[in-house]
């Protein structure tokens, strides 16, 4: 062990020579003291979050957050573009006639492209980041419980002695 054995650096220990980490965290396991069923419902809703975060990076409607910009022209239901002085393309439903229209692709692969849609964006927003909200909410809930509640006792006995 030699020289670092006995050495502490100072400013790291608090009173009683605990670390200050330790006193941190023994401030928040004061502030969670009792909030079992919110940071559970928490952990399940961030468990949420992070599982359809890796479900969408595995789906196909990736490319819509990694891939490229383009822009494509649709004639008939086939949609028109071009990368790297190639063209490329893909069919959609409907027969409509576009002449601008916003495409993603993966510049690894431009063959697997698809449309830029506002609906597929606000569902995987929805899916992550709503859950994600909540948990935290419930965190903050949780933290200020016992702050709450010892607000609310020292109301009532203040009433009580009106």
């Amino acid at each position: 062990m030699g020289r670092l054995a006995g050495w502490r650096l100072s400013g790291w220990h608090a009173a009683g020579g605990r670390l200050i980490l330790g006193v941190v965290l023994a401030r928040v396991r004061k502030w969670f003291d009792g909030a079992g069923w919110f940071v559970g419902g928490a952990i399940l809703l961030f468990i949420f979050a992070l599982l359809a975060t890796l479900i969408e990076f595995q789906s196909p409607d990736a490319v819509l957050w990694t891939g490229q910009r383009v822009v494509g022209t649709e004639q008939r239901g086939l949609i028109y573009y071009h990368w790297q002085g190639q063209q490329y393309t893909f069919s959609v439903n409907g027969v409509g006639n576009e002449k601008a229209i916003g495409v993603y692709l993966d510049p690894g692969s431009p063959e697997h492209a698809m449309l830029d849609s506002a609906i597929d964006r606000v569902v995987a927003v929805l899916l992550i980041g709503v859950p994600a909200a909540a948990g935290a909410g419930l965190l903050v809930m949780g933290g200020t419980r016992n702050y709450r509640w010892a607000r609310r006792k020292a109301k009532r006995a203040r009433e009580f002695k009106l």
